[in-house]
């Protein structure tokens, strides 16, 4: 049942590549915005973050960076997907000729 209900939210929606884009800008963001905050205390004097702030703020941007670029190509490939399908972008109650056809009869009879 969990894997029917997975399917129908990854199978029918960009929700799942967009929600990667946010959560990149969002980390990518949170790690811009914790740069001067490191930088602010360590200049004050603050102990605290010795060396392990750099390498987690540039583990966490570069992490950012590439979750956004993960949804980017994801949201790309899913447009692609969609296109491949071959479905049609609206659906009418009855048939219509087509106009194409009608030049095709008029030329036989010719």
């Amino acid at each position: 049942m969990l894997r029917l209900a997975l399917d129908a939210v990854t199978g029918f929606s960009f929700f799942p590549l967009q929600l990667a884009t946010y959560i990149g800008f969002f980390c990518a963001g949170m790690s811009a915005i914790a740069i001067p905050v490191v930088i602010v205390l360590r200049l004050m004097g603050y102990q605290a973050f010795l060396g392990q702030a750099t390498s987690l703020i540039a583990v966490l941007f570069l992490g950012g960076v590439q979750l956004i670029s993960l949804g980017i190509v994801g949201e790309y490939l899913g447009r692609i997907y969609d296109e491949v399908k071959g479905r049609p972008l609206y659906i009418t109650r009855e048939p219509s000729e087509s106009p194409l056809k009608k030049v095709g009869n008029e030329e036989a009879k010719k």
